[in-house]
């Protein structure tokens, strides 16, 4: 894409945690959940199949900030070791002459220990905070002794749980998560560097992610004067006995955690659309680059499951994705094509000019959505949900675990969807047919049954030449086991060796 001013435009990159696309005004849902990002969709271009690249955040966020499948960077669940010699987004911006810089809730990008593979100027995270120069607050600093003494944490959060009210805890989870400190970050480093100096600003927020408990104006917008059901807090609490069968259909219970979880991302579209009043009222949003999208989707029920991660359901991985640049990209565009969040990283080099010299840098397994001369009609995608990550953890949940071996790999076109199964249970799904036994097309399409599989086979031997489809390794890293702070967690990891006593 040619370039129409000289001037290096800021780039804004929002990732919404959990964000299920049909959700969105823009694809359709009728709720208005989303008013200030549909607005940015009908002026910019929005991307109409966008597919996630894992199911889990560590997995889905190092491939957006890699261009890069996980079985090339490695990080396939939040504990993976990393490779050391990952080129990120970020930090060829800064070669670029960027000011970059970052503040989340939560220690994803960069999976925490790696911090210095991200190439921030400053990076304000609960694990990694670089380049910050600020006093440490008495908060912080009984936060950091807790991580720091896993028994005491045990002790204090289990006589906090015993006492508070199941509002009250939801609360103080939900409120430890609020973004709105993250946006406010960002555009106080925007108006600090304007006219100055080119800026990287990213966040990934929390919202809809659980806890799906925003402030109560939100979720009385959604329930509407109707009392939320008492079990879908504790469904929320215990998301493993939902999904052990605890609970039951639970369905009213249920409903009440699907519209918790819209109140969720109504809350969030609130702070985008504050944060963007701010910029436009200092006229920080000329010459800058929006990208909004999610890191995955979420599961709300089905399949009995609640939350993500150990499946491909399109629920899962169908997710919203919209970039805004008026200065390039005429308004109300829309791409029907197949696209990846591993696009994103060319994309957004191809919109600077500079994509030719990013893939010089770095090897990319997505390509620029702005490229014309791809053969968009035939791409296909491959993702994969590992199993289960230290699974001694789950020995409550029994009926969990049955299926904690399993592992799943997905070939995704805009008219089909092929599912392989380390247990055997192989699917092929129209796009347009709900994903179940029922409209399980396995048998009656043999043909492409096969070219979907030796499609996929060569997609991951184009990798790994020594790729087993039947394998799936889960390297485990010191580095980020160090900085654990669940219980559980660690225990298992004690166990295995990562961690000592």
């Amino acid at each position: 894409m040619k370039r129409m001013n000289n001037r290096k435009p800021n780039i804004i990159l929002i990732i919404l945690d959990s964000a299920r696309q049909d959700m969105f005004g823009c694809y359709g849902n009728n709720e208005n959940l989303t008013p200030n990002i549909d607005s940015f969709a009908k002026k910019g271009l929005l991307l109409r199949n966008l597919y996630a690249a894992g199911c889990g955040s560590a997995q889905a966020h190092v491939s957006v900030f890699t261009g890069q499948h996980s079985s090339r960077h490695k990080m396939v669940h939040n504990l993976s070791e990393l490779n050391s010699d990952l080129i990120t987004l970020s930090l060829l911006l800064k070669r670029l002459d960027y000011k970059t810089f970052g503040h989340t809730k939560f220690s994803i990008v960069p999976p925490a220990g790696y911090g210095e593979l991200f190439g921030f100027d400053e990076l304000i995270d609960p694990e990694t905070r670089i380049g910050e120069n600020k006093t440490v607050s008495i908060r912080t600093k009984l936060k950091t002794l807790l991580k720091t003494n896993p028994r005491l944490r045990r002790f204090l959060k289990g006589v906090f749980n015993k006492y508070a009210s199941k509002d009250m805890r939801l609360r103080e989870a939900a409120d430890s998560f609020d973004g709105k400190s993250s946006l406010d970050y960002l555009f106080n480093k925007l108006k600090e560097y304007k006219d100055k100096s080119p800026v990287f600003a990213y966040t990934t927020l929390l919202h809809p992610h659980t806890p799906y408990y925003p402030p109560k104006r939100f979720l009385d917008k959604v329930f509407k004067g109707e009392e939320i059901h008492s079990v879908s807090y504790d469904i929320q609490f215990n998301v493993h006995s939902y999904v052990n069968g605890d609970f039951g259909e639970a369905r009213e219970a249920i409903e009440a955690v699907r519209k918790c979880y819209k109140a969720n991302l109504l809350y969030a579209d609130y702070l985008i659309g504050e944060f963007v009043d701010k910029l436009e009222a200092e006229s920080l949003n000329e010459n800058t680059i929006f990208i909004f999208l999610a890191d995955h989707g979420e599961l709300l029920g089905e399949d009995g499951l609640i939350n993500h991660g150990s499946s491909v359901r399109e629920e899962l991985f169908n997710i919203p994705g919209i970039i805004y640049f008026p200065e390039q990209i005429k308004s109300g565009l829309t791409i029907n094509h197949l696209t990846s969040v591993l696009d994103v990283f060319p994309s957004i080099f191809d919109l600077i000019g500079q994509e030719e010299w990013a893939r010089k840098q770095t090897t990319l397994d997505g390509i620029s959505v702005f490229d014309s001369d791809y053969d968009w009609e035939n791409r296909f995608l491959v993702v994969d949900s590992p199993p289960f990550v230290l699974p001694g953890r789950f020995k409550k949940y029994p009926n969990m675990l049955k299926n904690a071996h399993v592992f799943l790999r997905a070939l995704r076109t805009l008219s089909y969807k092929y599912i392989w199964q380390s247990n055997g249970d192989n699917y092929l799904f129209s796009t347009e047919d709900k994903e179940s036994s029922d409209s399980n097309l396995l048998h009656h399409k043999e043909e492409l049954v096969n070219k979907f599989h030796n499609d996929m086979m060569k997609f991951y031997t184009s990798i790994d030449p020594g790729f087993k489809i039947d394998e799936y390794p889960l390297p485990l890293s010191k580095t980020t086991a160090k900085k654990i702070t669940d219980p559980n967690v660690r225990d298992e990891l004690i166990k295995l060796g990562y961690l000592a006593r």
